[in-house]
């Protein structure tokens, strides 16, 4: 592509076009929007630009710009994505950015609750299926992503075991509390064994950002402070099990997951 800037309109085709074949590719809105942003920052960076003369070194100084100005690694990964796409669309070849060291990802412990904090947040989840939800998710150590797609056939009510879905490569078996099993049979009720345990209205699998939304209200109508998700559920299953004494190589190999000792005995020494 044959663009030489000079002003501002020539920016805002060129803009407008690198929109559009981000559009093409699938690129949600909200990431659209970021990249674009990204990239106006840059222009503005390197004003009065020449498009066609910008070089590899002019973005690399950019991001290190950015780099020095203190910027997380996840802002730095944005920038250095959009100007990757930018570069492309410009020159019709991938940038090369060879010797740009980008920030190291800070080393943040997940955000735990205590077996009492979830009681607390469970308390002030008045609707039933919402309220079982959060029961279960944190009873079977589950991922949201995983709760959501429960289906009644993953369910041994007899047995107090869930078979999980999600990854058909890698499956596996978790348990649930025995406290469960009555409101876990009464949610199944009369549903076939192929419906969805959580139902959205129309039928569907609930979303992942419907639970975000329900848990966040019982998080505030609780009291309490922590940034808790959904998520901190499952962090918060595995750091119980894990201060009682539950040998870590056992919680991976019931929920597949990959856990560093040094997350968990940190934990100990933060509480």
């Amino acid at each position: 592509m044959k663009i030489t800037t000079v002003n501002n309109q020539d920016i805002v085709y060129f803009l407008n076009i690198m929109q559009n074949h981000m559009k093409l590719c699938g690129y949600s809105s909200c990431t659209i929007k970021a990249y674009i942003g990204k990239t106006r920052s840059f222009i503005r960076f390197n004003r009065p630009v020449n498009l066609q003369n910008i070089t590899e070194q002019d973005i690399k100084n950019h991001l290190n710009h950015l780099v020095e100005s203190g910027l997380s690694r996840s802002t730095i990964d944005q920038a250095t994505k959009a100007m990757e796409i930018f570069y492309y669309e410009l020159f019709g070849k991938q940038l090369d950015l060879s010797g740009f060291k980008r920030p190291k990802k800070a080393r943040t412990l997940p955000t735990f609750l205590s077996p009492n904090e979830v009681d607390q947040i469970i308390s002030h989840t008045k609707n039933f299926r919402n309220r079982l939800m959060i029961e279960l998710a944190y009873s079977a150590g589950l991922r949201v992503s995983e709760l959501v797609k429960i289906k009644v056939e993953h369910l041994k009510l007899d047995r107090l075991m869930l078979h999980v879905p999600e990854l058909e490569r890698n499956k596996r078996t978790t348990f649930f509390s025995k406290y469960l099993k009555d409101s876990l049979g009464r949610q199944i009720g009369a549903k076939n064994i192929g419906q969805y345990l959580f139902p959205s209205e129309r039928g569907g699998a609930l979303t992942t950002r419907a639970v975000a939304k329900f848990f966040k209200k019982s998080l505030i109508a609780s009291g309490i402070k922590k940034l808790a998700t959904p998520h901190s559920l499952r962090q918060s299953f595995i750091n119980f099990r894990f201060n009682q004494g539950t040998d870590l190589d056992a919680i991976k190999n019931t929920l597949d997951q990959k856990i560093t000792f040094s997350t968990f005995s940190d934990s100990k020494k933060a509480a």
